[in-house]
């Protein structure tokens, strides 16, 4: 229960205490219910990610928010760097990630991979680093942004990228429509036979509707002083990448 005098919390508003208590209770089901409920698209969404980092095999990447390390691992496997360091703050998901690894070890060479419980806005890094940040449906989560933005900007070196993938807003008006019928109905309905938790995922459908456009997430991302600022639509602008520089 909220405090006496506290705000209501609005639908689809991260907090931290919200989402550790979604993420914690639905780590075990989550890599099922992203398959499920993207019809698999969601490995396509992680390779385009993973090109958009311009990885080198010196490369050392951190990759934010990353819950049961899907992109940690894609980024390993697929862009060779030299390591990834996978940070989430809900113990839960990074232990289903630890294990993913483990068992995929022979898959991604030389890579080293590392594992640290860290919160987004607070990062217990050095200044400059990293040369690639990564976050994968981590953003939206966030309850200051800005504050992401600068830790990000403070561990990552002079000319690193910052690569966003994110759940967006579809431009086409039909499209738009017709997706968010199947976030209103599907997604709560899907996680709630995964989980028996439907209330965890409609606050997964109410942040995304809730979410900023594209034009919104780079402004926001400039202000925060970062240049070079993209980003590409995929699958029509359900999710894009943003890319930024230092």
């Amino acid at each position: 229960m909220p405090e006496e005098g506290a705000a209501p919390v609005e639908p689809g508003e991260a907090t931290s205490e919200r989402v550790r208590s979604i993420f914690s209770g639905i780590a075990d089901q989550y890599d099922l219910f992203n398959t499920l409920s993207s019809f698999g698209v969601d490995r396509h969404w992680r390779t385009e990610a993973v090109k958009a980092t311009r990885l080198t095999r010196a490369s050392r990447v951190l990759d934010l928010c990353a819950g049961t390390c899907d992109l940690a691992l894609a980024l390993a496997r697929d862009g060779r760097p030299a390591e990834v360091v996978a940070t989430d703050f809900v113990a839960e998901m990074l232990a289903v990630g630890e294990r993913k690894a483990a068992a995929a070890a022979g898959s991604y060479g030389s890579t080293k991979m590392s594992f640290a419980l860290a919160d987004a806005l607070s990062l217990p890094f050095p200044d400059e680093s990293f040369d690639v940040a990564t976050v994968a449906f981590g953003v939206r989560n966030l309850p200051d942004r800005q504050a992401n933005f600068r830790e990000v900007l403070r561990v990552l070196r002079s000319a690193g990228r910052y690569v966003i993938l994110e759940f967006s807003r579809p431009p086409f008006a039909p499209w738009r429509a017709l997706y968010h019928v199947y976030l209103g109905g599907a997604i709560p309905a899907i996680g709630g036979v995964l989980t028996h938790d439907r209330g965890s995922f409609q606050y997964l459908n109410d942040s995304i509707r809730r979410f900023p456009t594209q034009a919104a997430l780079a402004a926001e991302l400039r202000e925060a002083g970062f240049r070079a600022v993209s980003w590409r639509n995929l699958t029509g602008g359900i999710v894009a990448i943003h890319t930024a520089s230092k």
